[in-house]
């Protein structure tokens, strides 16, 4: 099974200043000989989480794909843990949003004898109730002999299972050894996600962690150092019968390794509290 990951595309009608790597983006997925499935892996919008437009933009831009599409949501489509972003926190209404553009923001799949499962990595810590659901969901989902790919759009960790907080960058301890402890009663295989801007593939026991690379732009001075690569590009996982996973970093032509740093304050402005 041939399965096509791209992220972090943060598209909008509004904001053009990306468009041109979004276009070639789209060109290089139309010429993709009989992919299995595209998965994008979260922050399909520039600000879905503000304003809903770009949501609608964002999921109308991934109509027409050759191949059928799971996409998970990101924090700049459904919202952050509210420390993080209290302008923006993961709500009842962005949720809805989100289900009522661009699907479903939980989804398992059942194909050429893998489980393909995509996970909502914004509800992890946030103490929403549909935290606890996910998880109760997550439980049965996991509850199969087939090796297992799991897409979402913030990574796990970033240096390894145990670390302590990073902030923005990954799921915080708590909900993060939970999940971990969940996983590791499967059979999981391929940890796949976003999120960073950043390529970089690991390996903790069996299962291979790969971080996507955005399809917009890179981050610049405004991001610690991380490892991996900052290019922009997607990513071709093969999923082989016998559970094996092997993961292919491609950078379409056309690219421009843009920087966000110029444009920030002017796309996302942060609200002032009432």
């Amino acid at each position: 099974m041939r399965i096509v990951q791209f992220s972090d595309t943060h598209l909008s009608g509004r904001h053009r200043q990306f468009a041109a790597n979004a276009e070639v983006l789209r060109q290089h997925l139309a010429a993709i000989d009989r992919p299995d499935l595209f998965v994008n892996t979260g922050d399909l919008a520039m600000d879905g989480a503000g304003e809903v437009a770009d949501l609608e933009f964002a999921a109308a831009w991934h109509e027409g794909l050759s191949a059928p599409l799971l996409a998970v949501p990101g924090n700049h489509d459904v919202g952050d843990r509210a420390e993080l972003r209290p302008d923006q926190p993961v709500d009842d209404a962005r949720l809805a949003a989100w289900r009522a553009h661009a699907g479903p923001d939980r989804q398992m799949r059942d194909r050429d004898g893998w489980r393909l499962i995509g996970l909502n990595a914004m509800l992890l810590g946030t103490f929403h109730a549909e935290e606890e659901r996910q998880f109760a969901w997550l439980e049965g989902a996991l509850d199969t002999s087939a090796p297992i790919a799991l897409f979402l759009h913030k990574p796990l960790f970033i240096e390894s299972p145990d670390e302590g907080p990073r902030g923005y960058w990954n799921v915080p301890p708590a909900p993060r050894a939970r999940l971990l402890a969940l996983l590791g009663a499967a059979d999981v295989r391929l940890i796949a996600s976003g999120h960073l801007h950043i390529h970089r593939q690991t390996r903790f026991g069996r299962a291979a962690h790969v971080w996507g690379p955005s399809g917009a732009f890179v981050c610049g001075e405004s991001q610690e150092e991380l490892g991996g690569q900052r290019l922009l590009g997607v990513i071709e996982h093969e999923l082989a019968a016998d559970g094996t996973v092997s993961s292919r970093f491609v950078r379409p032509e056309g690219f421009r390794e843009l920087t966000i740093e110029p444009v920030v304050d002017e796309i996302y402005r942060k609200k002032q509290p009432a």
